[in-house]
């Protein structure tokens, strides 16, 4: 038996003994495969030389396979269908998909992104689960090396190349009092917003927090009484005291709708901020992930 060199092989000669295995004809196998008579009869004559058999005898009824020829006939459909599925773009069917996606979320995003999400998710791909988790500082690492599909934050768009990321929505900040508080009743200004006590919700571990950070430059400060390490409870705690909390706009409207709250403009000018959800980019092109975040794109555009 003689040697096959494989980087020499002609995938288009496979093709060809396909073709002329089904038809046994060379010319109904140059007709399917769109080629000239002669060239067909070349093609021929390379395979029998490959496979170092006639492959195909000609008979009175006809050109009949070798008993060669008809054992390589089911195993060359197989390659052929498989290497077709090879360099087809892959397809996603929402419906019958199955797994977890690994998400990355803030507080924030799971109260203001995630339920409309969610909706959708069990609508059109009701065997998908998600897995949430925190921001951390190895986010980024996670997403390289593919633990992570996709991460939704505040944060500023990644410093490398190697991540994708969309603009979902801008945010703004607001101030929030109990309904019935006695600022709400003369204007808000920022004598008014230093005189009584704040919340702080304490994303980062820094004591000080960004609002603190632009009433430092002003000279001023405001007395903190109160510093939670999640949103959760704050609107509740806020609806029953005099404190004021700051925080983006979208969580506060949430959260006026299951308390008794007042949304001020602050009397500070603030800066927004962008909300982004962010990849790698070698999931850009993955059917299951593009699908995911047009999903998520499309809900942002309703809030």
């Amino acid at each position: 038996m003689h040697e096959i060199n494989l980087a020499r092989l002609d995938l288009n000669l496979l093709m060809a003994l396909h073709a002329l295995l089904k038809e046994r004809s060379v010319t109904r196998a140059a007709q399917t495969l769109g080629l000239s008579q002669s060239a067909t009869s070349h093609a021929l004559n390379r395979l029998r030389k490959l496979f170092d058999d006639p492959l195909l005898v000609r008979t009175s009824q006809g050109m009949i396979p070798t008993p060669r020829a008809e054992n390589l006939l089911e195993p060359l459909r197989q390659i052929l269908s498989e290497i077709e599925q090879l360099i087809q773009t892959p397809t996603f069917d929402p419906k019958t998909a199955q797994g977890t996606i690994q998400i990355v979320a803030t507080d924030y995003a799971t109260v203001v992104i995630l339920p409309r999400v969610l909706k959708r998710v069990a609508e059109e791909a009701p065997h998908l689960d998600i897995e949430c988790h925190h921001w951390r500082e190895d986010t980024l690492e996670q997403l390289r090396n593919g633990a992570i599909d996709l991460a939704l934050g505040g944060q500023n768009p990644p410093d490398s190349n190697e991540f994708n990321f969309q603009q979902l929505f801008v945010e703004d900040f607001v101030s929030i009092v109990r309904a019935d508080h006695p600022v709400t009743q003369s204007e808000f200004t920022l004598e008014a917003f230093l005189a009584w006590s704040h919340a702080l919700i304490t994303v980062t571990n820094s004591r000080m927090g960004y609002i603190d950070a632009v009433l430092k430059k002003l000279g001023v400060k405001r007395r903190i009484l109160l510093r939670l390490p999640h949103f959760l409870s704050a609107p509740l705690i806020v609806a029953k005291t005099d404190l004021i909390l700051t925080l983006p706009r979208r969580l506060a409207m949430l959260f006026a709708e299951f308390a008794n709250l007042c949304l001020l403009d602050p009397p500070v000018e603030l800066d927004k901020f962008n909300y982004i959800q962010v990849w790698h980019k070698r999931r850009q092109h993955e059917p299951m992930h593009t699908w995911l975040r047009e999903l998520i794109a499309s809900q942002m555009l309703k809030v």
